[in-house]
């Protein structure tokens, strides 16, 4: 549509039976029935036309992921703390956290350095992800008294955790470059669904009852989400 300052994405489907607006890494898409009228569905964004633009002036403010090139001095986080990417030659391939740095050693003998430091830290932050995860996993299930069949990491797209409906939790391997405090929100979060398996004001009473402020961890997460999602690929 012209004239809003925006750009729409319209979707029609026959699954619709309602429209419905949906914003997704400031990109506005709407999602229709076939059967809705374009006059209906263009009515509908010019009501909305205020939400839509304040909710995209609040991501345009968001911090803004800088793909890595995995050259010397480039910052990586994990935990708490931000570390320097050094890139040094070796005989043995390692990754290892040391002065600060992120000091990652490939073979004298290595074509594209770069990338061959690029999969070392992927599998060290996927390996060091699933450790840490199992750990605070089991202090929480201990905590809230539940039991998760299986836990593990995956790379999701755009989810933090998920808990199926057998008590198996996977959680993105890329929360690990989140705050300490962020990580036992996400994975209090995935054990309450043991609890409730739904989004209810129960479920949430629940989540605020092992962890008094988590909200505070649920905005900076959406604050943060690009940096953590694309920041290492």
């Amino acid at each position: 549509m012209s004239g809003l300052g925006f750009q729409v994405e319209i979707i029609k489907t026959d699954r619709k039976k309602s429209a419905s607006i949906q914003l997704k890494d400031g990109q506005v898409r709407v999602r229709a029935p076939r059967s809705l009228s374009d006059k209906r569905i263009n009515d509908l964004i010019k009501k909305r036309a205020p939400w839509i633009k304040e909710k995209l002036e609040e991501y345009s403010k968001r911090p803004q992921a800088v793909l890595k090139k995995y050259e010397d001095g480039e910052i990586f986080s994990y935990l708490d703390r931000n570390y320097e990417l050094k890139i040094v030659e070796s005989d043995d391939v390692a990754v290892k956290l040391k002065n600060g740095c992120f000091v990652v050693s490939v073979c004298k003998e290595d074509l594209g350095k770069n990338i061959k430091a690029q999969n070392l830290l992927v599998d060290w932050y996927r390996d060091h992800a699933h450790k840490y995860l199992q750990e605070r996993t089991i202090k929480f299930a201990n905590i809230i008294g539940v039991s998760p069949s299986s836990i593990s990491v995956k790379n999701y797209k755009s989810r933090w955790g998920s808990c199926s409906i057998n008590g198996a939790i996977d959680y993105n391997w890329k929360i690990i470059q989140a705050p300490k405090k962020v990580i036992d929100y996400v994975v209090v979060h995935e054990l309450c669904h043991l609890i409730e398996h739904n989004h209810s004001p129960k479920y949430w009473s629940n989540v605020e009852k092992f962890m008094p402020n988590w909200k505070e961890s649920r905005d900076w997460l959406k604050e943060n989400s690009d940096l953590l999602r694309f920041s290492i690929n």
